[in-house]
């Protein structure tokens, strides 16, 4: 169930940033903090690396990490299996989605993750 979470939230975490506005895009998070609410109210910190990594802290203080890249004009990101999953735990698999580009610190906007459903997300300056 908390690896099902896991993966679940990756789905919410990864955000998309496509074309050309890539870099810019994602430069703008690194040293920020990246705020994201699902439906239930929940927010999740984020916080994103030049390095393709990512760590994170859901709303019940949970943390983890993983891995972030583009492909085919997509967000892609993986989360890292949890070093308390039991073994045998399958591991996280790849999530993508389209976004929107150009967002920069202070912007608060509405997607789409992986599986359709809607988030807020925003960018604070700090980490």
């Amino acid at each position: 169930m908390k690896n099902t979470a896991r993966m679940g939230l990756s789905a919410l975490i990864a955000l998309g940033f496509a074309g050309a506005a890539l870099a810019d895009t994602m430069s703008e998070t690194y040293g920020n903090t990246v705020l994201t609410t699902n439906d239930k109210g929940e927010t999740t910190k984020v916080w994103f690396k030049a390095d393709n990594t990512y760590a994170f802290e859901d709303a019940k203080g949970v943390k983890g990490s993983g891995k972030w890249k583009t492909k085919d004009g997509k967000y892609c990101s993986t989360p890292n299996l949890a070093t308390d999953a039991p073994a045998g735990t399958v591991a996280p698999k790849e999530a993508c989605f389209a976004y929107e580009a150009n967002h920069k610190v202070g912007d608060n906007w509405s997607q789409k993750d992986a599986d359709g459903k809607t988030f807020k997300v925003e960018i604070k300056k700090g980490a």
